[in-house]
């Protein structure tokens, strides 16, 4: 390719969303991939578009242009990728997780989020698989479900439309140089050359860079996946159970959290869960996802991840029991130490675009962001707080929290 193209490293939403923009915009582009375009935690998650939990700032604000994206995106890309307005709660069970959530609603109304409460009632109407004793829910009408796998490929074919070369199975090996500048990268089918290059690369971008003598603070953290065959009920709204709420530092800094009242006595041998169920257009439902963070790069589902989420759906979704189980399966996604990704000039020629923990949402912007940054048009977004250089360290053996 020409020496003054963009080359973009990694097939996933992040990586896809770039070339998409890139190739759009009129930039000679070539994205590689070292498997096929969503293979890594694009390919492997639940397509929640959830802005219920992101923190105000950049989190929020990124979350909110994208979800403004999707349905341009819907008009503009080739392939259908299932995007269902959908709204999206997090429920419970008991009078003290609901003063949190009460807690919770409140804050984020100031916000700015649509968001209210719901009853019992109203959650059993939503969520038919849902127990019966459930007493409530936190509800955003901005939440939204896509079939994330399929928007991927969307991205890439919409590339490849606007000029884009594609290229998958190409692995690269490091990166190349010309004195401090980034000119290409090395790749298991030979040298390419750019005037830019953007790592997209999510749990495997620390990896990369170390062996070119740079780094980034980002980790990686496996969430497992059930998925079983079709069923007849509907189930609209994405759904997380009252053990996600730990996850988030939205609600862990309430005045009336408590982590007693949203544990569980399963959530054991480093295995926490981010309960959770999605269902896609076909009938299929995902259930998860239990997480933990394995010494090595392994997407490998494990049995206590399993055993966690079998748990927890049996007894919070009576409903699902008898549904018969399809597969399942684990991804890695990626985090910094302050859930914020990083998008930033890493070195002369480099671009970094990785850390998404929240990539449904982010993704799209994330893209429409780096075209313009490497076109040299002003960011419609302030990137301050997501530069390289913000002062993150990545502890090992560290839970994330986002």
């Amino acid at each position: 390719m020409s020496a003054d193209g963009v080359i973009v490293v990694g097939g996933g939403i992040v990586g896809c969303s770039t070339a998409y923009e890139l190739a759009k915009d009129g930039v000679a582009v070539t994205l590689l991939e070292q498997h096929a375009v969503a293979f890594g935690a694009s390919g492997r998650n639940p397509g929640f578009v959830w802005l219920h939990c992101r923190n105000p700032g950049f989190a929020l604000d990124i979350s909110l242009a994208a979800r403004r994206r999707y349905p341009e995106l819907v008009e503009e890309l080739p392939l259908p990728f299932e995007f269902r307005e959908s709204g999206g709660l997090i429920f419970f069970l008991t009078p003290e997780q609901g003063d949190v959530v009460e807690e919770f609603v409140a804050a984020r109304r100031r916000d700015g989020l649509p968001m209210e409460m719901l009853d019992g009632s109203d959650v059993r109407r939503l969520v038919p698989p849902i127990r019966s004793d459930v007493l409530g829910a936190s509800y955003c009408e901005a939440d939204a479900h896509i079939n994330t796998p399929l928007l991927v490929r969307s991205l890439a074919e919409g590339a490849r439309r606007h000029g884009a070369d594609i290229r998958e199975g190409v692995t690269v090996t490091a990166l190349a140089r010309d004195g401090e500048r980034v000119v290409g990268v090395e790749t298991d089918a030979g040298r390419l050359e750019a005037g830019t290059v953007v790592l997209a690369t999510g749990a495997w971008t620390r990896r990369l860079l170390r062996a070119n003598g740079l780094d980034a603070p980002i980790g990686a953290e496996r969430l497992g996946v059930i998925g079983t065959r079709p069923v007849a009920v509907r189930i609209e709204p994405v759904v997380y159970g009252p053990l996600a709420a730990k996850q988030y530092a939205l609600f862990r800094d309430l005045a009336s959290y408590d982590d007693a009242h949203f544990t569980a006595p399963y959530e054991e041998h480093g295995v926490e869960m981010l309960e959770l169920v999605a269902q896609r257009a076909t009938g299929e439902v995902l259930l998860g996802c239990p997480m933990d963070y394995p010494s090595e790069l392994d997407d490998a589902p494990t049995l206590e991840g399993l055993l966690a989420t079998a748990r927890a759906v049996a007894e919070d979704f009576p409903g699902l029991r008898d549904a018969p189980i399809d597969r399942v399966w684990a991804g890695l996604l990626p985090y910094t130490p302050d859930t914020l990704p990083i998008i930033d000039e890493a070195a002369p020629g480099l671009y970094l675009a990785s850390g998404h923990v929240f990539g449904n949402a982010a993704g799209p912007m994330t893209g429409v962001l780096l075209s313009q940054l490497i076109r040299g048009v002003e960011p419609e977004l302030d990137l301050r707080e997501v530069r390289l250089d913000r002062g993150l360290e990545l502890p090992d053996g560290a839970t994330a929290r986002w």
